[in-house]
């Protein structure tokens, strides 16, 4: 019985079958590790990218408001003639002091969008196919039980 198992097995082509289905299983397993390594390390860049970018826009934001904030902070110490029924939200005595405040915040913005686009990867594509086309596909082997 076992010689005729063995011999039909020979006959079928069941054993090189099986390790033709291993040799494609391994190829496919590395084809996907190596993509899969690509992907990540497309994804760190990008992201350590960005994080470059607004770190940076960050630095430049304190840079813009530290020297307001420190002139602010002596008048308002050695102030002597504040109006207590004044507001600093009364936009009728102290708007025109918004937008030059706002201007540097809101040109920085403006500067930083394109950097900060282009960090994020732009068209949302980290791994480009191939530029010669599909990826070729080996022709498969011939058994050599046949």
């Amino acid at each position: 019985m076992k010689g005729f198992q063995s011999s039909l097995r020979d006959a079928l082509g069941i054993r090189d079958s099986l390790e033709n289905s291993a040799r494609m299983v391994e190829r496919l397993t590395s084809v996907i590790d190596v993509r899969s390594a690509a992907l990540d390390a497309a994804l760190a860049e990008r992201d350590e990218a960005r994080d470059r970018t607004i770190s940076g826009l960050a630095a430049a934001a304190t840079l813009i408001a530290l020297p307001p904030t420190l002139l602010l902070a002596f008048f308002g110490v050695n102030g002597s003639n504040v109006d207590e029924k004044r507001s600093i939200l009364d936009l009728g005595t102290y708007g025109v002091a918004y937008p030059p405040a706002w201007l540097p915040f809101v040109i920085l913005v403006v500067i930083g969008c394109p950097p900060l686009r282009r960090a994020d990867g732009g068209s949302g594509e980290l791994l480009a196919p191939p530029d010669d086309g599909p990826v070729p596909v080996p022709a498969p082997r011939t058994t050599s039980g046949s």
